[in-house]
């Protein structure tokens, strides 16, 4: 693990996770916000379901705002990204202070979204600013232990949201490619039974079919790195 604590570990992991959480969520929220408009998007009770979240939402239009904005809410995306931002200040003098700007750009659009006519336009901008977070921080960081972690996070938030909300097998199985990649070079033990859960769905192929009940998947990649 070189110079890396567990403490340090445990940070950039999971700042890569909170930020891949509210960037694939996000979009999938402005995607419901569209079919809300419509009159059919995925009901409410279904996303909880999936998410293995409590349903405390009166209605779908309660859910869009609270699930995305309430900072009560230990579930919602803005205690994800108020979390992903507390990791990232920690980690300030490993990944830069121009980087962190970035994490901090999104929460406060996220803020923002609260008392805006137009969330939508802050979700939008939340989204960029992590695109722009991940765009310095392969820029400035040179130390690959420290990029292979809050990558790894990444994967595994990424993967495990794209399982759950019904993602095509294809794009799940490219995401399990990619994490299966990233395990050597990543510093941090893995658990045996999941990487092998992994390697047997990465073999799939582009072509490949995954199980329908993805529930295995999902734990396999939750679980894969012990951190």
């Amino acid at each position: 693990m070189g110079s890396l604590t567990l403490n340090k570990i445990d940070r950039l992991f999971w700042m890569g996770r909170y930020a891949e959480r509210v960037n694939t969520t996000l979009g999938f929220m402005m995607d419901y916000f569209d079919q809300l408009i419509d009159g059919r998007p995925m009901p409410h009770e279904e996303f909880c379901r999936r998410m293995a979240l409590p349903d405390i939402y009166a209605s779908d239009e309660e859910f869009l705002r609270d699930y995305a904005l309430d900072a009560k809410n230990e579930d919602s995306l803005w205690v994800a990204a108020d979390r992903m931002l507390g990791n990232g200040m920690t980690l300030r003098e490993t990944i830069s202070s121009a980087t962190l700007s970035y994490l901090q750009l999104a929460v406060n659009a996220l803020t923002a979204a609260r008392t805006s006519s137009s969330p939508m336009l802050e979700f939008q901008t939340a989204i960029d600013s992590i695109m722009a977070f991940r765009g310095s921080f392969d820029d400035n960081i040179d130390d690959m232990s420290v990029r292979n972690l809050v990558k790894a996070g990444f994967t595994v938030e990424r993967l495990s949201l794209f399982l759950r909300l019904g993602y095509p097998d294809g794009a799940c199985i490219k995401e399990i490619c990619k994490l299966v990649a990233r395990v050597p070079d990543t510093p941090a033990g893995t658990r045996s039974g999941a990487y092998a859960a992994l390697l047997v769905a990465a073999q799939l192929g582009d072509q490949g079919s995954l199980p329908i009940d993805r529930s295995p998947l999902i734990s396999a990649a939750e679980e894969l790195f012990d951190i």
